[in-house]
């Protein structure tokens, strides 16, 4: 266009109407049309918590308020496959309402996950025609062209953005979105170009900047490991290059501008490393901790009228109200609520056994989908065209997927391909590999002799179904449940329609496997016409890269025949594909996998929904930093090196050394003497008088009283420490349950000066524990196992079992071969009490337990730890090695030393405590060279 003066100029982007532009957070909210309106308002409600609590957190971007970094950092803890992406994009929509300048969002580090985020994110966050408008409301990096395109392009191009765009979009308050892929080097183009474009024309303005970065699997390249890396030469050595790329995004080597103000938030299913990184690494979680909730029948319910109240009670999960057809089918389902419907299917180890029933329950399932949906099978979509892509996708059955997953090792998913053709009566390896070479390898007519062969196999599926049907319309209570054909329809279905129309797939990172699934119609580029996605029945051969982001559509068969000498619970939950949203044909879902691995998943789970029980508690501010738990037969991660175990009970035979000096009257003594002088009591005789024992024992409660009155001198600990912080984790999980009776499960004497460091025998943490027995009788508490049975877990344990098998502690006095005792409250009991002699050092006694004769035989004395059994007239245990417990539905007991040596003025009290197994336990990840107590 030509000025008045006749000067040309030329705009970048042309000026458009002034025109009233919609917010971003209504044009997101209306592409949800598969969600239900309960779904809608728990979506909202944590995007807007993450943003009011996180993002915004330290109130609007101010160097006052804000740490002097000017950057903040979190995490948000999702599900697996239950909807993290939709979360990110909602805070998205939000932050970008709220004036965010500047979004990243991190998109995996696979290409394949890179382009499915970029392609929801175009669909549903910056959906519509593209227009002037829709122009100049934001710069997109890339541009769509560049992602979805066949063709290579250099990474400048993609990752390009031009200074005079970027400086109109700034100086219009509109954002610059950036969708990368977590790889070095498209990190280290777009911090270049952020550099040289953004940061720039950030330093110009006159007012502060906020730049958001949304880091999707957080857990997956985005991990620092700081004391692995301790010492590596910068050059040469193994250094993690993403995590430092990542957070040049916004401290690069020159500063970035004082008005920038940055926010990371990494979105995870599986947080252990990101929980476990040192605190000083640039991604670690500093500043905040979100859980995100799934759908169910329990739980708090969401207000739909007022999404926006941060403060209302929060839980895991949140009642559906539409119904089991829109739960998330998490491991609560399938590990828990599912087990009487037999979703999982212990494997035989007879491989081509354990495959051919796989196969036919997957076939039969998907015969069952197609008879509900009364749509096209995908035998005759694959020759159907439609006008539209929507009547593509609306004309046929859903998508039906099976998970074959045999190790992580490629080769083997090749071989399980073929595996899977010659069973289905390809005649050889080499015919069966040549169709898999073309793509569409399906399954071959010659399976059908198979149904009229072996009919009882295969209709055996149909009756199994029906029962778990049956047993998941009485577990949520479904009903208007759905139909199932009868066999001679099956029959049919699975000839004519499921058997030919199924294809064979081999995904993973070899160059000759399929890119990625296809779920959507594709457009017919020789008629212009649509054809139905080519997924439609599908049996995925897969190892690592289905564990990470991609989802299968329609997926209710995975044969898990993956085992690992060292499993990891964070890598192994993320391969549990068949979690999801799969609730309108859940009955029809099976996992296959080995007996040991399925305790593994749901010993996964358990501790899963502990730490998001934990980080709920948190979140309302009743729960210090979430522990990260794991098993004795796995870790939590593999990300950080060296992790150790912390357990939450004291062991099978705490002693506990703290000793009064008896330069003055021990009030311990007095604490004994007290049990004794209120009860009855016998000697105790094995060849010789041992000491004296209460003729009846106390409650768990009662001895966890009676432990807390200890009284040791110069030992206050408080409660501000590492361990009553963990005791305050384990509190909020029950607490979540049932609320404890204040003041709580550790309760260590308080102190007005500088408290006493904690010992690693505490008669406070043996009290608490003792109490949590107690409190675990009528509580399926998550995350805990069972002592002695580290394999068994505490929430799904007998707890009537439980109660009936929870100990009573005996209490006994075990004389020495000192002096009588003959000062004190002690001298005045009705029977002569001989003194130990045991040496003490610094407030300490020097050695635990007394006596111990392993090969003692009937009626001789074995050691202190058994000094009730000889009382109680019962056998004596055989345990092995010094941790092993009294067996489960054991008592316990507590043994008294009363210390006198040679010219100490007062007799003074040692204490032992013998435990039974049977009781919670807990094991806490450790990192390297952290203190642990």
């Amino acid at each position: 266009m030509q000025s008045p003066l006749g000067t040309e100029r030329v705009y970048f982007d042309p000026p458009v109407a002034s025109t009233l532009v919609e917010a971003w957070w209504p044009r997101y909210l209306r592409t949800l049309t598969g969600l239900t309106p309960t779904a809608r308002s728990a979506l909202e409600a944590d995007c807007r918590y993450i943003l009011e609590r996180g993002i915004l957190g330290d109130g609007e971007p101010n160097e006052h308020t804000w740490p002097a970094n000017r950057v903040r950092t979190g995490l948000v803890m999702g599900s697996v496959q239950s909807g993290k992406t939709a979360s990110m994009l909602g805070v998205s929509a939000l932050a970008l309402d709220e004036g965010v300048d500047v979004l990243v969002i991190l998109a995996g580090t696979r290409l394949s996950l890179w382009r499915q985020t970029f392609e929801r994110l175009a669909t549903q966050l910056d959906g519509g025609e593209t227009s002037a408008q829709k122009i100049s409301r934001r710069l997109l990096v890339p541009s769509p062209d560049v992602v979805l395109s066949k063709e290579p392009s250099h990474l400048t191009n993609i990752y390009r953005m031009p200074s005079a765009a970027v400086r109109r979009r700034l100086q219009d308050n509109n954002p610059i979105i950036a969708v990368a892929m977590k790889h070095t080097d498209h990190l280290h183009t777009l911090g270049r170009a952020l550099k040289t474009s953004v940061f720039e024309a950030i330093s110009k303005l006159d007012r502060p900047a906020q730049m958001l970065v949304l880091d999707d699997e957080a857990d997956d390249g985005s991990i620092l490991d700081a004391r692995v890396e301790a010492g590596q030469d910068l050059v040469s050595g193994n250094l993690k290059q993403v995590p430092r790329a990542i957070a040049n995004l916004w401290e690069p080597a020159q500063p970035a501008p004082s008005n920038l103000f940055t926010t990371y938030i990494g979105y995870t299913a599986t947080p252990q490393a990101n929980l476990l990184q040192e605190d000083h690494n640039p991604l670690a979680p500093r500043d905040f901790i979100i859980s995100l909730r799934t759908p169910l029948d329990v739980g708090n319910p969401v207000d739909p009228t007022n999404p926006g109240d941060l403060d209302a009670p929060r839980s895991s999960t949140y009642p559906e109200p539409e119904g089991s057809h829109s739960f998330y089918t998490g491991g609560e389902v399938f590990y828990r609520r599912g087990a009487r419907a037999a979703l999982c299917q212990p494997i035989t180890g007879n491989q081509d056994l354990d495959l051919a029933e796989a196969l036919r329950a997957f076939l039969v399932a998907g015969a069952i989908r197609l008879h509900r949906s009364g749509m096209h099978g995908p035998r005759t979509a694959m020759n159907l065209l439609f006008d539209t892509e929507e009547n593509a996708a609306i004309g046929v059955a859903a998508p039906h997927s099976m998970l074959l997953h045999p190790s992580a090792t490629i080769t083997d998913h090749f071989q399980g391909a073929e595996d899977v053709l010659l069973w289905a009566g390809v005649s050889d390896r080499s015919t069966a590999r040549a169709l898999l070479e073309t793509g569409d390898a399906r399954l071959p007519g010659s399976l059908l002799a198979s149904i009229t062969g072996e009919p009882a196999k295969w209709s055996a599926w149909l009756d199994l179904y029906e029962r778990s049907a049956r047993e998941i319309e009485a577990e949520f209570n479904i009903l208007n449940p759905a139909p199932f054909p009868d066999w001679a329809t099956t029959e049919v279905l699975l000839a004519e329609e499921v058997i030919p129309g199924t294809r064979v797939s081999v995904v993973n990172s070899d160059p000759g496997a399929d890119d990625r699934p296809f779920f959507r119609p594709t457009l017919d580029s020789e008629t212009g016409k649509w054809r139905a996605a080519r997924d439609l029945s599908t049996i995925f051969v897969s190892g690592n890269v289905m564990a990470r982001g991609l989802t299968l559509e329609g997926m209710t068969t995975a044969l898990f025949q993956r085992s690992s000498a060292n499993p990891l619970a964070d890598t192994q939950m993320q391969m549990q594909r068949w979690f999801g949203y799969r609730g309108s044909y859940i009955e029809l879902c099976r996992v296959f996998a080995d007996p040991d691995q399925l305790d593994l998943f749901r010993a996964y789970h358990d501790i899963d929904e502990a730490v998001r029980v934990a980080v709920t508690e948190k979140m309302a501010g009743s729960a210090p930093d979430p522990v990260v738990l794991q098993g004795m037969s796995f870790l939590a991660t593999g990300k950080i090196a060296n992790l150790g175990r912390r357990p939450l009970s004291p062991g099978s035979k705490p002693f506990v050394k703290l000793i009064n000096d008896g330069s003055r009257p021990d009030p311990n003594v007095q604490l004994m003497t007290n049990l004794f002088d209120t009860e009855p009591s016998s000697d105790l005789v094995v060849g010789h008088t041992r000491g004296r024992i209460r003729d009846t024992p106390l409650s768990l409660g009662e001895a966890a009283d009676w432990l807390d009155s200890l009284d040791f001198a110069g030992y206050w600990p408080g409660r501000n420490h590492q361990v009553a912080e963990h005791w305050a984790q384990v509190e909020a999980r029950l607490n979540a349950i049932q609320p404890l009776v204040p003041p709580g499960l550790y309760r260590a004497p308080l102190c007005a000066g500088v408290p006493s460091a904690v010992r690693s025998v505490c008669p406070y943490s043996i009290a608490a524990y003792l109490r949590l027995w107690d409190a675990c009788l009528t509580r399926p508490v998550r995350g805990l196992f069972v002592s002695g049975r580290p394999a068994e877990l505490w929430s799904m344990s007998d707890l009537e079992r439980k109660m009936v098998d929870q100990p009573r502690f005996w209490i006994g006095i075990r004389y020495g071969d000192g002096n009588p005792v003959s000062t004190g409250v002690a001298s005045e009991l009705p029977f002569t009490i001989l003194a130990t002699t045991k040496s003490v050092d610094a407030g300490e006694i020097t050695t635990a337990w007394g006596s111990n004769d392993p090969s003692a035989g009937p009626g001789q004395y074995r050691g202190d730890e058994f000094f009730d059994y000889y009382h109680r007239g019962s056998s004596v245990p055989t345990l092995a090695g010094d941790s092993a417990w009294r067996p489960i539905g054991s008592d316990g007991l507590i043994l008294f030393y009363v210390n006198q040596l040679p010219g100490q003025a007062h007799p003074a009290l040692a204490v032992g405590v013998s435990l039974p197994a049977g009781g919670p336990e807990q094991f806490a990840a450790t990192r390297a060279g952290a203190v642990t107590i």
